[in-house]
């Protein structure tokens, strides 16, 4: 029985001064616990309820920002749970900083250079065929200057360069050449020659040269592999031989990569072996009733989790008090998630109706329990503050907002990070510790 409160603002100062270290002490596995009885006559309560259900579901996004993370994704990849995913990454060369080339040189080769980061997902044991293709037009961003894991720019179907690749053979400090079509090159080495304005104007050059893509070989879906993407480590290189009284010298232009928000990883995806078939637009969420009680993040792809509360709007009914602490509690799930170590932290935003991101509200705290053959991983976000504003007009919707489990943004395009919820797990729970007077 809750007993309304008579004397509580007699006695508010010395309660709220002893709250904080009751709370660090108190048995969360107790459904009810009383505070300060000696002081207050057991007219001021705190209870532990965690009988408010919660709903997780797989929202997709419309598209994902992928460009201007510094991140190169080129590979396919096959998920036993996710499907198909394939990733080529398009960027654009700009002009050189300076052009040494004189009357008598001779040309050589050209060669793209780049720099693995040490990315990867999948079996690096095996070689993977990375083919270089030349854009057919220029690189342009959408209205809101973005480019997105859906943009794609038409480009020759005939590669102009391939590498076998193998991350196991090199670190993340080496460079990887793929050695460019002799006809492109000789092509750039007259346009030097003829001292043309488009070596030297950055607008014209790109009109000529509209950039690359990179792609993997589609027969090998077992590994993806990140390159840095700023001007330092991507580069082509125009190699040249000066005839010398003293012998031969090679000479090296480099035209490094052009605006970097315009480089950006095209990922491409099917969902239609999986249970995640239907999701085909964001505003639409798919229960874990319809996926085997598992939620689905993705990064890449832009599979994010939601959490809806059907029945927190029962709160208002409870007698007087208000919200201590509330906590959101998700369990991984340690046999689909073995192998695939989340790496980043996870964000909770608040979502509407139709699954739009809209506010910060926590990010998580990871514990992990357990020996390594069954480890488990909770996540926890407190989320007291939130609850504490959506109840604060006295009047809960559960139907038009939620809350999102998602990555930064930059995660979000430039990795295939992956994490699986448990919704069948105990431990996935809404925790509130709810003080009434």
């Amino acid at each position: 029985m809750i007993i309304p409160n008579k004397s509580m603002n007699h006695y508010f100062l010395l309660f709220m001064f002893t709250l904080l270290s009751i709370l660090s002490t108190c048995d969360e596995n107790a459904e009810n616990f009383t505070l300060g009885e000696e002081f207050i006559e057991s007219q001021t309560d705190i209870n532990l309820i965690d009988t408010f259900s919660v709903v997780l579901s797989t929202v997709i996004l419309d598209k994902v920002e992928t460009s201007g993370t510094e991140n190169m994704l080129v590979g396919n990849y096959e998920d036993n749970l996710l499907g198909e995913i394939y990733c080529d990454s398009y960027f654009q060369i700009g002009t050189a900083n300076s052009i040494d080339i004189e009357y008598g040189d001779s040309y050589d080769s050209l060669y793209l250079v780049l720099k693995y980061n040490g990315y990867f997902l999948g079996d690096t044991s095996q070689s993977q065929k990375i083919s270089v293709y030349q854009l057919a037009e220029n690189i342009v961003t959408e209205a809101d200057e973005v480019l997105t894991n859906q943009s794609t720019f038409s480009y020759n179907p005939n590669p102009i360069g391939a590498v076998i690749f193998n991350p196991q053979t090199i670190s993340d400090e080496d460079n990887v050449l793929i050695k460019i079509d002799d006809n492109i090159g000789l092509d750039l080495f007259s346009k030097i020659n003829e001292e043309s304005e488009i070596i030297t104007n950055n607008e014209l050059f790109i009109d000529y040269f509209h950039g690359l893509v990179l792609k993997a070989d589609e027969t090998n879906q077992k590994l993806v592999v990140g390159f840095n993407a700023s001007k330092d480590d991507v580069k082509l290189v125009l190699c040249t031989t000066r005839f010398g009284e003293y012998g031969d010298e090679e000479i090296r232009n480099e035209f490094t990569m052009g605006d970097s928000t315009k480089q950006f990883n095209h990922i491409s995806y099917d969902l239609s072996s999986t249970l995640l078939k239907p999701l085909v637009e964001q505003r639409y969420e798919l229960p874990t009733t319809n996926t085997n009680g598992r939620a689905f993040l993705q990064a890449g792809i832009g599979l994010l989790i939601r959490v809806d509360f059907p029945s927190l709007s029962n709160i208002l009914m409870f007698q007087q008090g208000t919200i201590v602490k509330a906590e959101l509690t998700v369990l991984s799930s340690n046999i689909d998630n073995k192998d695939r170590e989340l790496n980043s932290s996870l964000l909770l935003y608040k979502s509407d109706k139709i699954n739009r991101v809209q506010t910060s509200i926590a990010s998580a705290s990871k514990i992990t329990t357990g020996e390594s053959y069954e480890e488990e991983i909770t996540y926890t976000f407190d989320i007291t503050d939130y609850l504490k504003d959506e109840l604060d007009d006295l009047y809960f919707a559960p139907e038009e907002s939620g809350l999102l489990i998602t990555l930064s943004s930059n995660t979000l395009g430039s990795t295939l990070e992956r994490l699986i919820i448990d919704n069948k797990s105990p431990k996935t729970k809404l925790k509130i510790y709810y003080l009434t007077y």
